[in-house]
């Protein structure tokens, strides 16, 4: 009877002791009788099979057993962690945190999936410092780890994103980041305490375009997207990554590094450290002895910069080809380099007048970080990122351009005339030239041109005195001009009479050789009597009235006159030329190759040359 009663209590303990765990969950066992872990640390859950709660758990698949009144099991779903997340894990159980670590170290158990292993491995109570990755489940003892889902985190593309690490080693007072500790981009918490890591601010930064599974009881990430709740006064422009246009370069400026020397006369530019990726990885900058303030070293154009602007600030300074212009700045750009730039006036014999100037120049890479640290601004900010401030560029321009030009007007100002100055441009504008270069010589900069624009009088009375001076001297000019046209045209006539002269006397000269001169002298007589007028129609029979009429009795007027005016003057027959033929007959030719006659030609040349006497006279 006492067998078949064990037997039964046997058979039931079997049956009822009898653990099926469900799909996807676990059995959390509780063991409600019996002696306490040694270990006080172990009041709750033990790693063994003491009273309290067990940390090993019951999986899936399969019967387990345990002694049905000693023993209960709880039925729990496992953990699922959502992809874009992270498991962020508390053990409610375990060793106590020393030297006051934020966070429970690292102990392999993994994931939290073995509690004994946690346990007897010196897993401490708190927050863990591992977490659960996204995108997986896993099979926990809940009563010994809780689960807290927390966002990836998402640094959106073309921002950073800045790290403040909540625990970690006390940094010393005079260092302004934690060092640096290669820790996955902070993903690997336990790399970063065991590393050295420091509280505060850190040097590396988070790209864009990229989420990173950081523990956020570690680690504070700033990004665009919550900002605005910093209080370290950031904003989003802060975050942006750095861009170079092209016509600009970067002028870097360091917020951390060594201290300069007071006593180094080498300058206030910091010379090259090598070694650091064009500051993107600053703590080799600072490991190099890198210099705190304005470095040589620029950034080119055309290239983007991911960069902690906890640790750099960048100004922009032109280096493209720049046009600044002196005048009316009334209505234009506050902003623009040339801004100061106003309208010159110059002050001579008390009147103003304004002049326009136009100066470009072009700023070498090499120079800008030299303008900055002379020009630049005296604010002492914790805070860099990109500036595109115009301040130090508007700074050079007056303080060394805009001075060396007022300063030469003033000059020739008190030693000119009006209208010297207003006579000597050319000279102005050399002068001026030569100024404005030695000014830019000692900054090594490029100038292209000076254009020197016109002198304006802002005086009306001075401005009609100039009108009518201009008028007067065109109205000279012209009848300067007048004159020698009158001149030349008198020398053309002059020439051409003697041109006509000189012609008439070839014909006469030819045709007195060729026909004798009496001859010539009736041809040209009885060819002005052709030129007469003969009526065409007389009336009356009488036949008086038609010789009247003719030119005959005129031409017989005329031959009187000439034998009257030619009496002693008898015109020389042409000598005879005698020949003997081959018979002996003698023959008589006039030989018209000995006539001398008159050379009007060359009178009328000797009368061209008195009057040329004359008129120069």
């Amino acid at each position: 009877m006492v067998f078949l009663l064990l037997l039964g209590a046997a058979a039931w303990a079997g049956w009822a002791g009898r653990v099926l765990v469900p799909a996807d969950h676990v059995g959390i066992v509780t063991r409600r009788f019996g002696r306490s872990h040694d270990d006080p640390a172990f009041n709750e859950i033990n790693p063994d099979s003491a009273k309290g709660v067990h940390a090993r758990t019951l999986l899936p698949g399969g019967f387990h057993w345990r002694a049905p009144v000693l023993h209960t099991v709880e039925y729990v779903p496992r953990v699922h962690v959502p992809a874009e997340m992270i498991g962020l894990v508390t053990a409610t159980e375990g060793r106590d945190r020393t030297d006051g670590r934020m966070l429970g170290r690292h102990v392999e158990c993994n994931s939290f999936r073995d509690g004994q292993a946690f346990l007897r491995g010196g897993g401490e109570q708190g927050v863990q410092v591992t977490m659960l990755a996204g995108g997986q489940s896993y099979y926990l003892n809940t009563r010994l780890f809780k689960v807290e889902m927390r966002p990836r985190t998402h640094v959106p593309a073309g921002t950073i994103g800045l790290v403040q690490a909540k625990a970690g080693a006390v940094r010393p007072p005079d260092q302004r980041f934690g060092r640096h500790v290669e820790c996955d981009s902070f993903q690997d918490g336990q790399a970063f305490l065991s590393g050295g890591g420091e509280q505060g601010k850190q040097l590396a930064i988070l790209g864009g375009g990229t989420s990173y599974a950081i523990n956020p009881a570690l680690f504070d990430v700033i990004t665009v997207d919550n900002v605005a709740d910093s209080s370290e006064g950031l904003t989003k422009a802060h975050l942006r990554e750095i861009a170079i246009n092209e016509g600009y370069a970067g002028v870097v400026v360091t917020l951390d590094g060594t201290e300069p020397r007071q006593d180094d006369e080498s300058g206030t530019v910091a010379p090259r450290v090598p070694g650091h990726s064009s500051f993107r990885r600053p703590w080799d900058f600072l490991a190099n002895q890198g210099l705190r303030g304005i470095q040589a070293e620029t950034l080119g154009q055309g290239t983007t910069y991911a960069l902690n602007p906890w640790f750099v600030r960048v100004m922009l300074i032109p280096t493209r080809v720049l046009i600044l212009t002196w005048h009316n700045k009334q209505g234009a750009e506050t902003d623009n380099y040339d801004a100061d730039l106003g309208q010159i006036v110059v002050n001579v014999q008390g009147f103003d007048l304004a002049v326009t100037l136009s100066q470009n120049l072009q700023i070498p890479p090499r120079v800008a970080p030299k303008l900055v640290s002379q020009f630049g601004n005296d604010r002492d900010s914790d805070l860099g990122g990109l500036v595109n401030d115009r301040a130090p560029m508007k700074r050079f321009v007056r303080d060394v351009l805009g001075l060396a030009v007022a300063g030469y007007f003033a000059e020739i100002a008190t030693t000119s005339s009006v209208l010297d100055f207003l006579a000597s441009y050319h000279d102005v504008r050399k002068e001026l030239t030569d100024r404005v270069m030695h000014a830019l010589e000692k900054w090594e900069l490029g100038m292209l041109g000076t254009t020197l624009g016109s002198f304006t009088p802002t005086d009306p009375v001075l401005l009609e005195r100039l009108k009518e001076k201009f008028y007067e001297e065109m109205r000279g000019e012209n009848l300067g001009v007048s004159l020698q046209n009158a001149k030349l045209e008198d020398l053309i006539d002059k020439y051409r009479a003697r041109q006509e002269s000189r012609r008439v006397a070839l014909d006469l000269k030819a045709e007195v050789a060729l026909l004798g001169p009496d001859n010539v002298s009736m041809i040209r007589i009885v060819r002005e009597f052709a030129k007469f007028d003969v009526p065409e129609y007389i009336g009356g029979g009488d036949i008086s009235a038609l010789v009247q009429a003719l030119p005959m009795t005129t031409m017989q007027d005329l031959l009187a006159r000439l034998r009257e005016l030619r009496t002693g003057q008898e015109i020389a027959a042409a000598p005879k030329r005698r020949e003997l033929t081959e018979d002996g007959t003698e023959t008589i030719d006039a030989d018209t190759d000995g006539v001398e006659y008159e050379d009007l030609g060359a009178d009328a040349d000797e009368e061209h040359d008195r009057h040329d006497g004359h008129d120069e006279e």
